[in-house]
């Protein structure tokens, strides 16, 4: 009698559990018909990125949500940059921090996507409206992809870096320098994507090539000669360089930076008046770095033009054009070129 209410209960218990789990209200799945996305959409997570857009067309909503979710990650690099390896292999030194630091947080905003899911939208009073999701696993394994192809020429470059002279080190410094930055918009990127994302295998290595790139700079000794069209751009050479703490002697100089410029004179007939009173210089300018022995270590070629109302002497003069390409390559890729 005992066992035949055991399993009596026992019985009643099993489908009592059933009919529960059957009942249990489920949450809501997102509809065209409910509209309550558009004002409570899904927060972020550890898996996926959320977002609602909204345009004068589904892709112009697709494109403000994924402002929005790049907008956000820009905010978490900013708020967490010092904790990253280009922070770290930067060093203390403020002012190239914070331009790495700014330039990473404007690459940011354009955000590579490729698994961009929309779950929801909705065209209302000719707007159109859209909710989507963004995988973060998927995003971060993209940019590690990245990381990965550029560590492996930066492993090749630095290997042949190390049994290099000190004048071809400054020549090869310049890929390397150039595949570190490229870098240096990944890292923040990738610790924003997974909070628990662990770059120490790249940390120590990077510091290591950063530092010796600016030991064996320290090594270099120029001596800088040009002809006379090419005088102010020497001067301005010689001023790059000296704030990165180069060392100069026409002695004791181990590479020698040598500037020739060809130039013509030309004027451009024009109904804007300030415009047909400027002259200009034409400029085709070499810059040749070598080893003291005469081995051409790098060789760059620049076309440039700028104009003057006071004449062709004071175009010839005029550094804008060669100050811009030096912002934007840096002072040693200028000179070598690359």
């Amino acid at each position: 009698m005992y066992i035949k209410i055991l399993l009596l209960f026992v019985g009643l218990t099993f489908f009592t559990a059933c009919g529960a789990a059957n009942t249990t209200p489920q949450a809501p799945a997102y509809s065209l018909t409910d509209k309550s996305w558009k004002n409570a959409p899904p927060a972020d997570n550890a898996s996926y990125f959320y977002a609602l857009g909204f345009g004068q067309t589904e892709n112009e909503a697709k494109k403000d949500a994924l402002g929005v979710i790049s907008s956000n990650i820009s905010v978490d690099i900013a708020s967490n940059f010092t904790n990253t390896v280009t922070a770290t292999r930067q060093g203390d030194d403020e002012m190239l921090l914070s331009d790495a630091k700014n330039e990473v947080i404007s690459k940011s905003k354009n955000i590579e996507y490729s698994n961009v899911e929309i779950l929801q939208s909705d065209n209302s009073d000719g707007e159109w409206s859209v909710l989507i999701q963004v995988d973060r696993k998927i995003l971060a394994a993209n940019y590690q992809r990245k990381l990965d192809n550029i560590d492996k020429k930066l492993k090749s470059e630095y290997k042949i870096y190390k049994s290099s002279s000190a004048s071809e080190k400054l020549k090869i410094s310049v890929n390397i320098e150039k595949y570190l930055k490229q870098t240096d918009s990944i890292f923040p990127l990738l610790h924003a994507l997974d909070p628990y994302y662990d770059a120490s295998a790249y940390t120590k290595r990077y510091s290591e090539y950063t530092d010796a790139i600016r030991a064996s700079k320290r090594d270099v000794v120029y001596k800088i000669t040009a002809d006379k069209n090419s005088q102010a751009l020497a001067t301005l050479i010689r001023a790059e360089l000296s704030a990165k703490d180069a060392t100069f002697s026409d002695s004791n100089y181990n590479v020698l930076i040598n500037i020739t410029t060809k130039a013509k004179k030309k004027k451009y007939a024009s109904t804007n008046e300030k415009f047909a009173k400027l002259t200009f210089a034409l400029r085709k300018t070499e810059i040749v770095s070598s080893k003291r022995d005469g081995t051409v270590i790098s060789r760059a070629l620049y076309k440039t033009k700028e104009g003057s109302s006071k004449g062709f002497e004071d175009a010839l003069k005029r550094t804008t054009k060669y100050k811009n390409k030096i912002k934007e390559k840096g002072i040693t890729a200028f000179i070598s070129g690359n």
